[in-house]
């Protein structure tokens, strides 16, 4: 394959006119131009943006597909539904429900991940919940929250055949830093997140192994002046990584103008949190079983609790161009080399350079995704 003529994102450079070649999945080599293109399938990206594909690591699920329903075909399903949408990678997300119901989820997830998709590739498993405080549960249900403990974590990491890279834990619980502590030679990440956590407190969390934040200001106290919380050690902590649900509903455009003065942009995570609402219509849905209608593109319980987004990852890029002034090379970063760092796949995704995944996506002036290239695969065209 031959992508040629495209406007190529580099993350220090910027964008260049450049050809990339691509083989046996991997790509070969970027160049300023291929002559010889009689040995190539070419796929023409003039006038066209070719970035890495999106990485999203935290969603519930996309196009009437949810994470904790969905299973076999279905699954395949919702991995093309994610590559419509310029995504090449992710992480389904779990919520808060019964063990005997996560394990279960854990298992498909694991059984997919291994088989493999058509579409958009699972490159491990989010456990959101059950670590999680009460009083921060947002859309997760209280009574299927419990005490972190290292048996049960242990138990998770068996039943998902060792695929789970993300678990959001609030750190102020009975037995989490107990935990953060078991784990932290692991290849899983922790995410403060869901959390009544003060200041002190999270920067022990954040030596004793937390190094990420789940969708920053949602489900935890906000700063306050004499009491900046975990909001404000997160934002002074140069190392940590946060999300950041870029959608409008979720959190104000000054807010994140505000991160992005604290933060580097390879610290700042966009990410969905999408549930099967996402990339449909306004209506009924569900988020792990529990009954959710979205109106005006927000998605919520019936009390009028936020749950989840209809928010869709490249809509995410475009909303910080354009509603937050963010520069696209920024915001691209965001949403690709980022999230790569944060789950340690940054030596394979989230970059186009020779040796890498070819996961690409072509966009045009507009962020309209024109193609989606997974592991060399053209899986979506638009």
């Amino acid at each position: 394959m031959l992508i040629k003529n495209g406007n190529v994102f580099n993350p220090d450079r910027g964008f260049e006119r450049k050809d990339i070649v691509v083989k046996n999945g991997t790509i070969e080599r970027v160049e300023d131009s291929v002559v010889d293109t009689r040995l190539y399938s070419i796929i023409e990206a003039s006038d066209c943006y070719v970035v890495p594909g999106f990485i999203d690591i935290h969603t519930h699920g996309i196009s009437g597909y949810d994470t904790m329903s969905v299973e076999g075909e279905n699954l395949d399903r919702m991995s093309l539904a994610y590559a419509a949408q310029g995504v090449t990678s992710f992480l389904p997300t779990t919520i808060t429900s019964p063990l005997d119901k996560i394990s279960g989820v854990l298992r498909k997830l694991k059984l997919a991940i291994e088989k493999g998709t058509r579409g958009a590739e699972i490159i491990g498993i989010n456990l959101e919940g059950p670590f999680i405080n009460k009083l921060y549960k947002g859309a997760h249900c209280d009574e299927n929250i419990v005490i972190p403990s290292i048996p049960l974590m242990e138990y998770f990491i068996e039943q998902s055949g060792g695929y789970i890279r993300l678990v959001t834990i609030a750190p102020e619980l009975e037995g989490a830093m107990d935990l953060l502590v078991e784990f932290s030679q692991s290849k899983i990440k922790f995410a403060a997140g869901h959390s009544a956590l003060e200041y002190n407190n999270a920067l022990q969390a954040f030596h004793n192994g937390i190094t990420h934040i789940t969708h920053l200001f949602n489900a935890m106290p906000g700063i306050h002046h004499r009491k900046p919380g975990l909001v404000g050690a997160a934002l002074e902590d140069k190392g940590l990584t946060v999300e950041l649900i870029a959608d409008g509903v979720h959190i104000h455009p000054s807010i994140i103008k505000m991160v992005a003065k604290c933060k580097t942009d390879d610290k700042i995570v966009l990410v969905s949190d999408s549930t099967m609402a996402a990339a449909l219509s306004d209506g009924e849905y569900e988020l792990g079983g529990r009954k959710i209608v979205v109106a005006n593109g927000e998605a919520r319980l019936e009390d009028g609790t936020l749950a989840g987004s209809v928010l869709t990852m490249i809509e995410a890029v475009k909303y910080m161009v354009k509603n937050v002034g963010i520069c696209l090379e920024s915001a691209i970063k965001m949403a690709t080399l980022a999230p790569a760092k944060v789950i340690g796949v940054e030596h394979k995704k989230g970059n186009i350079l020779p040796g890498m995944d070819a996961d690409i996506v072509v966009v045009d002036k507009d962020l309209n995704i024109k193609k989606t290239i997974v592991g060399g695969r053209l899986v979506f065209e638009g």
